[in-house]
């Protein structure tokens, strides 16, 4: 295996493979598919393997043409040894040369199996540390000094890293994520968008995007509209606090249209029909669906927490997190007058071509070059 790595360095082909839980609709998973999709197929031979089913969007990877493997494990989140074994053995099966990993789960057992297979491996952090475990940081101290690169999708999520886990900086690659820019521009007005998700035709609609949890805050959203006039809340996703939330859109009268589940290929036409894009997140890694947002030309209000600082820089409006006066103030000034809105909207395009999909793509082939080297 050693010399063929050697070789690969050349113009030989590389079998990359990616695992993770699962893909089911959401940001880090469209993310890879978006990469994924895009990787020079003349240089790599990409498998998706999955440790539970593969999701919505392995499917998608699948009618893609990119093989996807489905290990059907975790039942219950209890630690096991034979999940580590079935990547071992996927990674032999299939003459793996590189093994990338995303998220806790896959990133802890990805490294596991590669302390046997012998293949390079290329963990990928995604979130912050909202909630430390002892455990987790433990092993992934551990882990790191059997690790040639970690990747982090922002500065904030390394520096969590750095305090967290005590990794060595030196050892962490920040590659940020990105989108495909063009198709941000649904083509649609905002009145044919507004019919597609059955929202109202006239008036304000500040609307958001991400599951239904508190990460996302929805709540200081809901309640920030409240003490607006001639305005409504559009939130997609699905989630555990949905009822909740439509509990207290009615508690304080907040006409609030949850659209559920929206696919990649349908949030171009939703961003279209809104007015002002919120994300007050308590907590994030990235935030790619700011990066969307702004991609549409919305103008876009954020919580002020260090990765949106750093995604959006001085293209949007930050309100401190958990405070629906703050954000209630922020929208009511965006919606009066025209021109905040038309400067902050062209301020949002123009950042949002700083991460590009491409450059995201480019910059992981490079990563994979240098763990080969």
């Amino acid at each position: 295996m050693e010399t063929d790595i050697q070789n690969l360095t050349g113009r030989k082909k590389i079998n990359l493979m990616v695992l993770i839980v699962s893909m089911p609709v959401g940001g880090v998973e469209t993310q890879v598919l978006s990469i994924i999709q895009r990787l020079n197929r003349e240089r790599y031979n990409v498998t998706l393997c999955c440790i539970k089913e593969s999701g919505e969007l392995g499917e998608k990877a699948a009618a893609s043409g990119i093989k996807t493997i489905s290990l059907n494990l975790m039942d219950s989140n209890k630690f096991s040894l034979y999940i580590p074994w079935k990547i071992y053995r996927a990674v032999k099966e299939n003459n793996i040369h590189i093994l990338w990993t995303h998220q806790y789960v896959a990133n802890l057992y990805g490294r596991l199996a590669s302390l046997f297979v012998k293949v390079p491996v290329a963990p990928t952090f995604h979130v912050l540390y909202d909630n430390p475990k002892l455990h987790r940081s433990i092993l992934n101290n551990l882990l790191s000094y059997k690790t040639d690169l970690m990747v982090s999708v922002s500065n904030a999520v390394a520096a969590d890293m750095v305090r967290f886990d005590r990794v060595n900086p030196e050892k962490i690659k920040v590659i940020y994520n990105g989108i495909d820019e063009n198709a941000f521009s649904s083509g649609l007005s905002k009145q044919e968008a507004r019919k597609i998700f059955n929202l109202p035709p006239d008036g304000i609609i500040a609307g958001s995007i991400g599951r239904l949890s508190e990460q996302k805050g929805h709540r200081y959203l809901i309640a920030a509209v409240s003490k607006l006039k001639n305005a409504c809340v559009a939130i997609a996703g699905e989630g555990p606090l949905m009822e909740e939330l439509k509990s207290l859109s009615d508690s304080l009268k907040v006409k609030c249209i949850f659209t559920g589940k929206v696919g990649p290929e349908k949030i171009p036409a939703f961003l279209s029909a809104l007015d002002v894009f919120c994300f007050p997140s308590l907590w994030e890694g990235f935030g790619i669906a700011i990066v969307e947002a702004m991609a549409a030309g919305l103008p876009v209000i954020v919580s002020d927490i260090p990765p949106h600082r750093e995604v959006v820089g001085d293209a949007g409006v930050f309100v401190p997190p958990g405070n629906a006066d703050a954000l209630a103030e922020a929208l009511n000034t965006i919606m009066k007058d025209p021109s905040i809105r038309g400067p902050l909207s062209a301020k949002a395009k123009e950042r949002a071509r700083f991460f590009s999909i491409e450059k995201t793509v480019k910059a992981y082939e490079r990563l994979f070059e240098d763990l080969l080297k």
